[in-house]
């Protein structure tokens, strides 16, 4: 991944005067690219989008270069990381070019880039979803950092005049989202030959549900005397399979039992395998073509956060008010800092859980008004068109 060495100085000498106004956006086809591009596109920015596929290749590169020659973006923005190689040499160019980069991470920082520290820049900044992660992510050398919450794109999630029950039927309380067990395989196939390490991540997985810590290297080292002395890969490793694991145990075991309530289940086909009655299971539900109008036949749409969330908000929180659906939520601590409490209807535990979808359900008066009221909060300060004005803010403020 070589360059002309003086490109950074030409595209250095070419750079415009005033706000940001031109966006270059790696993609690769992930989780909300596209609600991010069209929000970029409302506030004016034209968008340049560089499609990749599993990571970059000579011609790629090659082809990479001559379009950035031409565009000559005043910022790069991306999620996760997405489109910067493990040897830094992305971030490097950027450095040279004085050319700042927007980094959303959407997903545990950790994970993704603890062991490149070759990514660390000054000219990149990094907005991130959960708060907690902003102090390793400092520690790491990041200078630009700011807490960036998920959000809704109303154009997509949004009440139609009549909720298309002719199609999902009304149901009373339903749980959308994934058993998690393909990432779990995966996370668990790397030990496959190591029967300890696998019973050390079930053990770490169980303390961790329970555990105030937000990452799993906490239980991991309290249940493994040899876990500081790994690479930090194998650490990341372990963490990361713990976590998902985690992750899978507290969602089972926070949808199952409320099944026995009238709860319908849907997501990946792996449900029909934990779910004590298959008529409990309703199938797959598209998030784009689908889940917007199924929220809507909905009385109770129940929200189980992941545990890479420890404090933060996942989709749920913002797209079933957006598209005028009734959410009851696991009460994590910035959700009031995003909501008032008239806004929101939570639970603190299982039996919480079970009492409030019961009563909610027998309350529709109740439901609606809260609906009401958090989609009005969702529309006037948490869409995508919002986020992408705050990155704008930031990246202005830091770099133009």
């Amino acid at each position: 991944m070589d360059y002309p060495p003086g490109l950074p100085a030409l595209l250095r000498s070419r750079k415009r005067l005033g706000p940001p106004r031109r966006v270059w956006f790696f993609r690769q086809k992930f989780f909300l690219e596209e609600e991010c591009i069209r929000a970029c596109r409302k506030l004016g920015l034209e968008v340049r989008e560089w499609e990749l596929g599993e990571g970059w290749d000579a011609a790629g590169f090659s082809g990479f270069l001559s379009a950035l020659l031409e565009f000559q973006p005043d910022f790069f923005f991306c999620i996760n990381h997405i489109g910067f190689d493990k040897a830094g040499r992305i971030t490097e160019l950027l450095r040279g070019c004085k050319i700042p980069a927007a980094v959303w991470y959407v997903d545990n920082p950790d994970f993704i880039i603890r062991a490149y520290p070759q990514n660390v820049s000054p000219w990149v900044y990094l907005f991130v979803w959960d708060r907690h992660y902003l102090d390793d992510l400092k520690a790491m050398g990041f200078s630009h950092l700011t807490y960036l919450p998920l959000a809704a794109d109303p154009r997509l999630f949004r009440p139609f005049r009549t909720p298309p029950s002719w199609k999902f039927g009304e149901i009373d309380a339903a749980f959308v989202g994934s058993t998690w067990t393909q990432r779990v395989r995966q996370q668990l196939a790397r030990f496959r030959e190591e029967p300890e390490k696998l019973a050390i991540i079930d053990t770490a997985a169980r303390r961790f549900i329970s555990s105030p810590a937000y990452k799993a290297r906490e239980e991991l080292a309290a249940v493994y005397p040899g876990f500081s002395g790994l690479s930090l890969q194998e650490q990341i490793d372990l963490e990361a399979a713990a976590l998902w694991r985690a992750s899978q145990m507290h969602r089972l075991e926070s949808v199952i039992p409320l099944t026995a309530v009238g709860l319908q289940v849907y997501g990946d086909e792996a449900w029909e395998e934990f779910l004590p009655a298959r008529e409990a299971y309703g199938g797959r539900i598209g998030y784009n073509r689908e889940l917007p109008a199924f929220y809507q036949c909905v009385g109770v749409n129940l929200n189980v956060t992941s545990l890479q969330m420890k404090d933060g908000l996942n989709q749920r929180v913002f797209d079933v008010p957006a598209a005028g659906g009734f959410l009851l939520t696991d009460l994590k601590e910035s959700l009031l800092d995003l909501f008032q409490e008239d806004e929101v209807a939570v639970y603190h535990d299982p039996e919480e859980a079970r009492a409030k979808l019961l009563y909610y359900g027998q309350h529709p008066a109740e439901r609606r008004t809260l609906a009401n009221r958090a989609r009005e909060r969702v529309l006037a300060q948490h869409t995508f068109v919002h986020r992408v004005q705050a990155v704008l803010e930031n990246l202005s403020a830091a770099f133009f």
